[in-house]
């Protein structure tokens, strides 16, 4: 009875941790929803309205947004600098080279 208390205890303990500390794992499994955070918060684009995400792999994303009649394309990659720091980094997209 007490190992099952013990373990239930580490457990919540764990659970705890994972909600409330810097580190959310959630958000590593559910990136579309991190780069949609990331776009909603970010000055960039900001009255531009989202057209299309497309995960192109190894936390690289395609993005293209209107503004107006404009469309713009961007790629926006995910980079961290240690386990708990997670950043983007926007490059418009001014062409496509070897498209094939």
């Amino acid at each position: 009875m007490k190992k099952i208390i013990l373990i239930v205890s580490v457990l919540f303990l764990f659970l705890i941790l994972l909600t409330l500390g810097p580190y959310n794992p959630f958000l590593e499994f559910n990136e579309e929803q991190g780069l949609r955070d990331f776009i909603k918060n970010d000055h960039q684009f900001k009255g531009e309205e989202i057209v299309e995400i497309d995960y192109k792999g190894s936390d690289t994303y395609y993005l293209q947004t209107k503004e107006g009649d404009q469309l713009n394309d961007y790629i926006v990659m995910r980079y961290a600098t240690s386990m708990m720091n997670g950043h983007w980094k926007v490059f418009e997209q001014t062409s496509i080279e070897n498209f094939y």
